[in-house]
């Protein structure tokens, strides 16, 4: 485009001065009296134009007024190809300015440049130097212009105070601290000098307190490495000025910032919030300082903060606060409200993540808030929820919130971090709420999206399991008899002396799988006591941490070298000897059996167990029930084999061809509930039968382990496990209970009698 200038004879064309900006770039200045009509006009966009064409971007344009009145006017603009051409500088198509070619580059003058400039001028010409470089690759790299940037600096400060180095961070970052002058203002830009480039500093800079107590302005600022280097100068940007700091050589001992912060309890939580946000704005990029999150968080958190004053009307806590590895966010905590003052709960995640939420859906009585705030009758301040989101760079341990309310005013809110290990952060989320709140809605949307990812990456950490072996191993015994082992190990001495007396036994195949490995060595000792004592061969599987009843099983099949398999709990002891070829037997009775269970009895010797079958609550929820459970022992009905629609865990014997093509024990579920039921549907998806063996009858101590997991017993595990079992298998379960199973074996009780007699829910 062509412009064409309208030039009225009563407007002058100033003379432009062409300083000396690298090889690509000019910077012209020029000054106008500020009474001019023609400067007047000016005010507004100014367009550089070579031979009637607007030059091309990058160029921007600054004016600013000077000490006696007039204006000045600096552009940077790319050098034409053409030297020789002049440069027209058009504002509101006239002609304001004219750099004419004999003009050529005079050397910058800093005194010519900024004389006659107030302070907050001359900071808005080094601002207009530093942006622009900041934001062209060509000119920030140019060593020509980054020395003129240092003569403008070092006029106004020739002799730059000296940054300390204060701590290592990750993502080969250097902590340094600085200080300035009360008078100084807010910093608003930091830029980075070195003798042949420009650049922006990496991050703001932390403002606190002079611990001097000078009433200075203290700044921490996190830099790489490679920037902070002798003979490079950090340039701060104020409201009232301009600072210069020389960079100092690396200290030869420097503590990591997680010790720093370590030795200095007192450290501002602004700070720690600071130096945690730009490791992990750098974590995006960086994997070194990514993983500094993760440390930072774990050693040195920020403090907890909530706000939990009686004399308040308003009251708020997050007590737990678990992100989860595909991008979700678990909190609970509580929300006193009674007069609706807040808004909306604002969370914010290390890397940048923000979730908001406008309310709480599932909301539960809180007696330790109710009796802090005297609240009269139900007070359901407690709450749960589930954000979904994008997965991070890497682990998050610790997320900051606000409660904002609707006047404006926000209550700043700092969970614990949470639980480092996956295992203690989903047994976290399992106890944030009593079981009797946990509605299938609940499980459905709040409490499985928050424990399946946490549970499966708690299995992902296993590593091969260490196996002791006792005696010599059968090269092909005719039974595997698997035993997991979680805390209780009373009952072995009863359980292996029954084996050791049982000639029936010698062609079996004992492994034990150890699921609490800090008992490895007492129980090493024990088993090799048992062995010198009877000389029954055996294995043991020491898992590397308690990853559940299925997994156990799972371990100890992958090692079993039988093709028969045998799972049997801890706590089950025979009755009498001869008892496993007969359970064999049944086993192999007709083709097509999948499974077959036994008779299990009370130490008082009623009924534990007569076979498995699936019934709804008053809910409508699917649970496990065991025929005539606490009925006598020689009860009439559960003295007769039949098939069942399942067996429990507890005494479970199987083939390996069927084991394997159900896939094992999933190991979906938690700790150790409702994994049986489901091995057993997945053996009746293959078509096979499920027996039940009332001839072998064994005792059981039930549910003796699983009763010292803290885990399980004080949160939702039995109702998550309970709720993933009904989800997965409702329609089959609804499609075995319609069959009329005392038509099939002549030994049902009515449905009617055996919701009655068998009320209790077992695993």
């Amino acid at each position: 485009m062509t412009v064409i200038a309208v030039l009225p004879n009563s407007v002058s064309i100033a003379p432009a001065q062409c300083l000396a900006l690298g090889p690509r770039f000019l910077l012209v200045s020029w000054t106008m009296d500020g009474k001019a009509d023609g400067a007047a006009n000016a005010v507004g966009p100014i367009t550089p134009s070579v031979d009637g064409e607007p030059v091309r971007p990058p160029f921007t344009t600054l004016t600013i007024d000077t000490g006696w009145g007039g204006r000045r006017v600096l552009s940077i603009l790319p050098a034409p190809r053409d030297p020789r051409m002049p440069i027209h500088f058009i504002a509101r198509n006239r002609v304001i300015a004219e750099l004419r070619a004999e003009s050529g580059a005079a050397d910058l003058d800093p005194a010519g440049l900024l004389g006659s400039l107030d302070g907050a001028a001359r900071l808005r010409v080094l601002r207009f130097l530093f942006d622009f470089a900041c934001s062209t690759p060509a000119l920030r790299r140019d060593a020509a212009f980054a020395g003129l940037c240092r003569r403008l600096v070092l006029d106004r400060a020739a002799e730059p105070a000296m940054l300390a180095v204060r701590a290592t961070a990750g993502g080969d970052l250097l902590l340094c601290a600085g200080a300035l002058s009360g008078r100084f203002g807010a910093i608003s830009g930091l830029v980075v000098l070195s003798p042949s480039a420009v650049a922006r500093a990496p991050f703001d800079a932390c403002i606190g307190p002079d611990p001097a107590g000078k009433g200075r302005i203290a700044f921490d600022l996190l830099i790489d490495r490679g920037l902070c280097v002798p003979g490079n100068l950090l340039v701060v940007l104020g409201a009232n000025g301009v600072a210069c700091r020389r960079f100092p050589a690396e200290p030869a001992s420097l503590p990591t910032l997680t010790d720093r912060l370590n030795a200095r309890p007192d450290t501002p939580a602004a700070l720690r919030h600071y130096l945690l946000s730009c490791l992990a704005q750098r974590g995006r990029s960086d994997a070194s300082a990514a993983s500094a999150v993760s440390e930072l968080q774990a050693l040195a958190p920020l403090p907890r903060r909530q706000a939990a004053d009686a004399k308040r009307p308003i009251g708020a806590s997050l007590d737990l606060a678990v992100p989860t590895a595909d991008g979700g966010l678990f909190l609970a905590g509580w929300l006193h409200d009674p007069h609706g003052l807040a808004a909306e709960l604002v969370v914010r995640t290390p890397f940048g993540g923000e979730r908001r939420v406008e309310s709480l859906a599932h909301r539960f009585p809180r007696e330790d808030v109710a009796k802090l705030y005297g609240a009269s009758g139900i007070d359901r301040s407690g709450f749960v929820l589930h954000l979904p989101g994008n997965p991070g760079p890497a682990e998050a341990l610790q997320v900051t919130a606000e409660l904002r309310l609707a006047s404006g005013g926000a209550l700043r809110l700092v969970p614990p971090p949470r639980p480092r290990a996956h295992a203690d952060a989903r047994a976290a989320v399992l106890g944030s709420l009593p079981p009797r709140f946990a509605t299938p809605e609940l499980l459905e949307t709040v409490i499985g999206p928050a424990v399946a990812p946490l549970h499966a990456a708690h299995l992902a950490t296993r590593g091969e399991p260490e196996l002791v072996v006792y005696g010599e191993r059968k090269a092909k015994p005719a039974v595997s008899v698997i035993i997991p082992l979680y805390r209780t190990l009373e009952f072995l001495r009863f359980q292996i002396a029954c084996f050791a007396t049982d000639p029936t036994m010698a062609d079996a195949e004992l492994v034990f799988v150890l699921d609490s490995p800090e008992q490895r060595d007492e129980l090493v000792h024990l088993l090799r006591g048992f062995h010198g004592l009877y000389g029954l061969p055996m294995l043991l599987l020491v898992q590397s941490a308690n990853y559940g009843y299925s997994a156990a099983n799972n371990a100890g099949v992958a090692v079993a070298r039988a093709n028969r398999l045998l799972l049997l709990n801890s706590d089950v002891v025979p009755d009498r000897a001869g008892w496993l070829p007969q359970l064999v037997a049944a086993l192999e009775e007709r083709p097509g059996i999948g499974a077959v269970g036994p008779k299990l009895l009370f130490d008082d010797d009623s009924l534990q167990h007569a076979g498995l079958y699936f019934d709804r609550d008053l809910q409508g929820a699917w649970y496990n029930h065991h025929y005539f459970k606490g009925l006598p022992r020689d009860f009439a009905a559960a003295c007769r084999p039949r098939s069942v629609p399942g067996v429990t865990g507890a005494c479970l014997l199987t083939t390996r061809a069927a084991y394997s093509a159900a896939g094992g024990f999933c190991e979906d579920y938690i700790i150790g509930d409702f994994e049986d039921s489901d091995l057993c549907l997945r053996i009746r998806d293959q078509g096979l039968d499920i027996r039940y063996a009332p001839s072998v009858e064994l005792y059981h101590l039930e549910r003796r382990s699983i009763g010292r997991h803290q885990g399980y017993t004080r949160g939702v595990a039995s109702e998550y496990n309970r709720w993933l079992h009904g989800r997965r298998w409702a329609d089959r379960m609804a499609g075995l209970m319609a069959r009329d199973w005392c038509a099939d074996d002549e030994a049902q009780p009515s449905r009617s009698s055996r919701t009655r007699k068998t009320a209790q829910v077992t695993r």
